[in-house]
């Protein structure tokens, strides 16, 4: 007699499979753009996917512990379809909280630069992040499944939808600059991790950062990333949530946007 599994169990469970498959393509297919070799890269990827998985599965029950049972909205009538607008909420939440963490040195320091040391914008660097900024946005996106009231298997597939879009704008692979105009593209993610830049689109729905005047959306992205000499392999002294750049490193949002060249023309955010 077959086994049936629970769907949310099953959509939970395609994560791992779909990261190892997108690092697959991503290996025999052409790269997008051109990063230094890492010593054991994939497998650091592969890594810090199951302490982001892990952090996941911790945090997730926990907030919802700390939550009233009752959700000020109740989309539990749309079935998998609340997947859409938990997608929509988690975004924009996600969209703040990381321009917070680039915002502010403590929070900077307090898990979110490990991420941008990567000197890879690739598969194996998607789920490259501290457990606490894991754990940052992972109640995020349980808050905004509570807030909505929708049913275990929607937030699921809220989380898979989000999962795939971090794959997605961190694949080493050459888009189209339409895509720029539905989800984040691999080239604008770069822009976002350039080398002292580190800055400007943050939303993995370009919607959020059209609205709030951080939308950057290049032909190609051919740009350093993660941090200059030493400072990318100091992870023990990120993981310790020093800032290897003693405040530095980063550029405010305005500057950014000038040295993108998208504050005035008639295509803002259409960087050549």
């Amino acid at each position: 007699m077959p086994i049936e599994m629970p769907l949310a169990d099953l959509f939970n469970l395609s994560l791992p499979f779909l990261f190892l498959a997108a690092m697959g393509a991503e290996a025999i297919g052409s790269s997008g753009g051109s990063f230094p070799a890492v010593r054991r890269w994939r497998l650091i990827g592969v890594a810090a996917l199951v302490v982001t998985l892990a952090v996941n599965v911790m945090v997730a029950p926990t907030v919802l512990g700390l939550l009233p049972r009752s959700s000020p909205f109740d989309l539990k009538s749309l079935g998998l379809w609340a997947a859409v607008p938990a997608v929509i909420l988690t975004t924009f939440f996600t969209y703040w909280t990381h321009r917070i963490q680039h915002r502010f040195d403590a929070l900077w320091r307090l898990g979110h630069q490990l991420h941008h040391s990567v000197q890879r914008v690739d598969i194996a660097s998607a789920m490259m992040f501290h457990p606490i900024d894991v754990a940052v946005q992972a109640t995020a996106t349980t808050l905004a499944a509570w807030l909505l009231g929708v049913t275990v298997e929607a937030a699921a597939l809220a989380g898979l939808i989000g999962f795939l879009l971090a794959l997605f704008q961190h694949w080493n692979v050459a888009t189209s600059r339409w895509i720029g105009l539905i989800v984040q593209r691999p080239e604008a993610h770069c822009l976002h991790h350039e080398r002292d830049v580190h800055a400007r689109n943050y939303g993995d729905l370009p919607v959020w950062d059209m609205l709030f005047g951080t939308w950057a959306n290049p032909v190609r992205a051919d740009v350093p990333v993660g941090f200059a000499g030493y400072r990318s392999k100091r992870i023990g002294t990120m993981l310790l949530c020093f800032d290897v750049h003693a405040g530095g490193g980063r550029l405010s949002d305005e500057a950014a946007m000038v040295r993108s060249g998208v504050c005035s023309g008639p295509n803002p955010g259409m960087v050549q």
